[in-house]
């Protein structure tokens, strides 16, 4: 990465976004991803958005799936956030680490958490290194921790 590119990237990682665990399940086989790029779309019906790089396990699963999740980490979470982000499905099944339930269609969620959502995939859109996968939200849930943790998802994901 030339100076020019470090330092947009650098600038750019200031945009705060929320913690977040992007699960699904594919297959029988269950991954999931930190992710920080992750909003709401619409208010009626309500959707989010959670971009997934193209070259992660996650992105995988993701074809032909018809649900993800989208689990909001609390504060002190930070070891899931790592887990989640810095380790492969390839490598570690990393649900098999963490207190979780399947909800819906058998789609994975952290049971400790500030809030989940369950969506049904509406659509992806090509985003430069990334899809931006549209869900809409057909199940929600809170969990026991009340504030969500406090630093960017690109402090715990490459």
């Amino acid at each position: 990465m030339d100076e020019t590119a470090a330092r947009r990237d650098q600038i750019l990682r200031l945009i705060p976004g929320p913690v977040t665990i992007v699960g699904i399940a594919n297959g029988g086989v269950v991954g999931g991803l930190t992710a920080s790029w992750v909003t709401r779309v619409s208010q009626e019906p309500p959707m989010l958005l959670a971009a997934i790089g193209r070259q992660r396990r996650t992105w995988e699963l993701l074809q032909g799936a018809t649900h993800f999740t989208v689990t909001l980490l609390g504060e002190g979470q930070v070891a899931e956030a790592r887990l989640f982000g810095l380790k492969s499905r390839r490598d570690i099944d990393k649900w098999a680490q963490v207190p979780h339930e399947l909800v819906g269609p058998g789609q994975p969620v952290l049971r400790d958490c500030a809030a989940w959502a369950l969506c049904s995939i509406a659509g992806c859109l090509p985003a430069g290194d990334h899809d931006c996968l549209l869900g809409h939200v057909v199940e929600l849930g809170r969990g026991p921790l009340e504030v969500p943790l406090p630093l960017r998802g690109a402090d715990y994901a490459p």
